[in-house]
């Protein structure tokens, strides 16, 4: 299968198939799978991360956790809709949210409190689906991929250089080949409860 839009179709299908059960285990097995496998998490100052919908994965538990580290917590926020693009507000449990266009929570705060990607260590990513290599397939709107443009295309960046990127799905979500375009940013890490696919190691993460 090679037609982006076609896998988009059929992968947004199965993930929205996984029975409730099978999703929550899923998010605590990758919770506890990013704790103990991908260290820069315990070091990052500020971690982006997003509300889930049709079946993504839930990373509230990992969120509230990292609060009780000290550790700030953001979600996406849109742009303006001409450039599709996300920047990201501070979060906290209880905060007064609104809705964006696709129903997605997003924090109410002052335009001037809102960060760029650069401006955060960690990001979590969902996706629609995923290969071997790493690509990751998202909803179609490639906000990630405009937010993120400054990447290089197999996913590496200096270890100083913020912000390092995670993609977090089901295991049914994967697929042996996944079509991908130059503008397509692959993220560091890749995981699932059966996945860790990490494209180039970087030294010193």
């Amino acid at each position: 299968m090679t037609d982006k839009k076609a896998i988009r179709q059929q992968f947004r299908k199965k993930r929205s198939a996984l029975p409730a059960y099978r999703q929550q285990l899923a998010s605590l097995a990758i919770a506890d799978k990013v704790l103990r496998k991908i260290p820069v998490i315990r070091r990052a100052g500020g971690i982006a991360f997003y509300l889930s919908q049709e079946g993504e994965i839930d990373l509230l538990p990992l969120m509230l956790y990292c609060l009780k580290q000290g550790q700030r917590c953001y979600l996406p926020v849109l742009e303006t809709p001409d450039e599709k693009k996300l920047r990201f507000a501070e979060w906290q449990p209880g905060q007064t949210m609104s809705q964006n266009k696709y129903g997605i929570g997003e924090p109410i705060v002052p335009q001037h409190q809102l960060l760029s990607a650069a401006e955060i260590d960690l990001i979590f990513m969902p996706l629609v689906a995923f290969d071997a290599c790493g690509n990751r397939l998202g909803m179609g709107g490639g906000y990630y991929d405009r937010t993120l443009a400054g990447h290089d295309r197999d996913g590496s960046v200096p270890s100083s250089q913020k912000p390092f990127l995670v993609a977090t799905g089901h295991d049914v979500q994967y697929i042996p080949h996944l079509p991908h375009d130059t503008w397509d940013v692959i993220p560091h890490i890749t995981i699932t409860p059966g996945h860790f696919i990490r494209p180039l190691r970087l030294e010193g993460d």
